[in-house]
């Protein structure tokens, strides 16, 4: 039932002469919500992913840190699982517990379009190092899972040579040539 000051017209678009309202119709709004839905969806299988984690050094009011940096310049945003950190020529003195030589650091966040998010490894590489009490360097290689849409996929990073002290990084030093010594191993999902 229509009030008086209400009409419907052809479109199905209600008019109201209370104060100028203008409401649409079911059809209509289903049917705007339907392409804007569908506008939103990945439109091709082989779409490029524009998502790349870097490493760097951060120094901030004294205290020096190694940063894992998520950049997100691609149209949608990526859920970050976890990063994977495999060490190899480990070099340390004074452990006080038996090195793994790999960490799992567990992420789980979003990185929305055109963003980027940052987080230290400084902790899970001193663990995997077997925490130990004096300078020691190794060379790490980053594996990142993400999930982009419904699709998963992995970004490995370069194999970097790090030097640290406790939880402090002292340097950080891409190697070439060590690219296929510390790669992380393929796990299932």
């Amino acid at each position: 039932m229509i009030s008086q000051g209400m009409y419907i017209n052809v479109d199905s678009i209600c008019y109201s002469l209370y104060r100028g309202l203008r409401m649409l119709g079911d059809g209509v709004w289903k049917h705007r919500l339907f392409r804007w839905w569908r506008k939103t969806e990945i439109k091709s299988e082989h779409i490029e992913i524009d998502f790349a984690p870097k490493l760097r050094i951060i120094w901030d009011n004294g205290w020096v840190s190694l940063e894992l940096l998520l950049v997100n310049d691609a149209s949608m945003t990526v859920w970050v699982e976890e990063a994977i950190v495999v060490l190899t020529d480990l070099d340390a003195n004074w452990q006080t517990s038996i090195p793994t030589g790999h960490a799992r650091h567990e992420i789980r966040q979003n990185v929305r379009a055109n963003e980027s998010f940052g987080l230290s490894l400084a902790g899970a590489i001193y663990d995997a190092a077997g925490r130990p009490q004096g300078g020691y360097s190794c060379l790490i290689s980053i594996d990142v899972r993400c999930r982009f849409g419904e699709e998963w996929f992995n970004k490995v990073l370069d194999t970097y040579k790090v030097e640290m002290t406790g939880l402090k990084a002292r340097a950080l030093h891409r190697s070439r040539w060590y690219g296929k010594k510390a790669r992380p191993c393929d796990h299932s999902v």
